[in-house]
């Protein structure tokens, strides 16, 4: 099964979209006193914030370049993106959103997390031999489970797919499954409202072939052709994409056409120009392995874009935020690395904060009294008949009512309950539906390897 992930054809279907959006300039300072103050000779040698954004007191990074962490959407929710790849003389490592470096620079590729919401690193051990890797990955992975970071990976998982599909009778489905065949279904409003930000919303769906596998099994081969259609089938504009993502909760999505990255906005409508290059998630398995596949979802109300080499941030209007003028940027929905002369500064947007994950719990689910410092990954492993499926509760205890069964999954833990040890609220992400919180029992949770 392809990926609704991977570009394919490179289909013109309509005429180019509107300009680039322009960015007033701000005024021209005014001329200083000959008589300078000391506090403005301090400041002299200092980078300049770019506009709209407020310089924090956290020192300058020098990294030759840092990225955002490819992930998927359908799987890990925005607030857990607190990641980046960063790279020194050609070697790339992991580094919290704040600055903190995880993994020192030593990967040969840009690091990559596991498809499905596990904080599994991928890439850092490339390029070693076993017996290189076995005493380096026991060492790192005791370093990372202490620091809430997650653990090396070296698999080569396919974690699962979910996505819209337009099939030859005229009508939108969700296809969903793990690596080989999978199942179609009609699109609910719960997934609508989750995918594009409401239940009559437009997501993008791909066309192609289809094959019956067994019973409700279908393989479905995608001729990489996009189009933003509504649950009914009808299209939102004339356009043919060669890959297309989702809104989300945001205003604008990004799609490609020519080589190039337009943003739409919900009705269809391409909001800016096509002119944007893609900013994140590399095929390291090619004979170009520094080559962006993907150009950057709005988080936050903001994403970085990049044109022509210089990168910027785009606002939820199309509008570039921060003019597409510097060498580097990054922005995880609260802070901005832009890299400037001396190094990477770190910059925050007045009253723009990232949301807490929790604020969509809904109001039937008991919310925890204490969080973790950092999301905890676990692990919860079925017998392979699955009949020892996990209890997910509304509240922690067992006189809470049953809100689902889980089957093996790797879960996220966002908090406890200081009058109830032994319980744990998670979120379950199940690969045929959508992801929900839930409490349940620790004592049949394992360690995330």
């Amino acid at each position: 099964v392809l990926s609704p992930l991977l570009s394919a054809l490179l289909l013109a279907g309509c005429a180019a979209g509107a300009d680039v959006p322009t960015v007033q300039p701000t005024a021209a300072p005014e001329t200083p006193d000959t008589a300078q103050s000391s506090e403005t000779a301090e400041t002299a040698g200092a980078a300049a914030a770019p506009q709209g954004l407020i310089p924090t007191d956290a020192p300058v990074l020098d990294y030759d370049d840092i990225r955002l962490i490819a992930y998927v959407r359908e799987f890990q929710t925005y607030p857990d993106t607190d990641y980046y790849t960063m790279c020194r003389d050609g070697k790339w490592g992991l580094m919290r959103s704040d600055g903190t470096e995880v993994l020192p620079c030593r990967a040969p590729y840009p690091l990559f997390e596991c498809g499905w919401n596990a904080h599994r690193w991928h890439g850092y051990t490339d390029g070693m031999t076993w017996e290189e890797i076995e005493p380096l990955q026991e060492q790192l992975n005791a370093q990372l489970k202490e620091t809430g970071d997650g653990v090396l990976c070296d698999a080569h998982d396919g974690g699962g797919y979910r996505m819209f599909v337009y099939l030859q009778d005229a009508s939108v489905y969700v296809y969903a499954g793990s690596i080989g065949p999978g199942e179609f279904a009609a699109p609910t409003d719960e997934a609508l409202c989750l995918y594009s930000g409401r239940a009559d919303g437009i997501v993008p769906t791909v066309s192609g072939t289809t094959t019956h596998e067994s019973d409700d099994w279908y393989n479905f081969v995608s001729d990489g052709v996009y189009v933003y259609r509504d649950k009914n089938g009808t299209a939102a504009n004339s356009c043919t994409y060669s890959a297309a993502d989702f809104f989300f909760d945001a205003p604008l999505a990004p799609a490609q056409r020519d080589g190039r990255w337009v943003y739409l906005d919900t009705t269809g409508r391409e909001a800016t120009g096509l002119c944007y290059d893609a900013v994140y998630d590399f095929d390291i398995y090619s004979d170009t392995p520094l080559t962006a596949a993907r150009a950057a979802p709005l988080l936050n109300g903001y994403a970085v874009v990049c044109r022509d080499g210089q990168f910027g941030l785009l606002d939820g209007s199309g509008a570039e935020f921060v003019p597409c003028t510097y060498d580097g940027l990054v922005w995880d929905g609260s802070t901005a690395w832009v890299k400037q002369n001396d190094g990477w500064h770190e910059y925050t947007i007045p009253g723009v904060a990232k949301p807490d994950p929790l604020d969509t719990l809904s109001g039937d689910i008991v919310a925890p009294d204490t969080r973790p410092t950092r999301t905890d990954t676990v692990y919860f492993q079925a017998d392979a008949d699955s009949s020892n499926r996990l209890n997910l509760r509304t509240g922690p205890g067992t006189e809470y009512d049953i809100i689902d069964r889980i089957s093996s999954s790797t879960l996220r833990v966002y908090g406890y309950a200081s009058t109830a040890p032994g319980w744990a609220l998670v979120r379950y992400d199940p690969l045929y539906g959508m992801p929900h919180f839930g409490w349940v029992s620790t004592s049949y949770l394992l360690p995330a390897e």
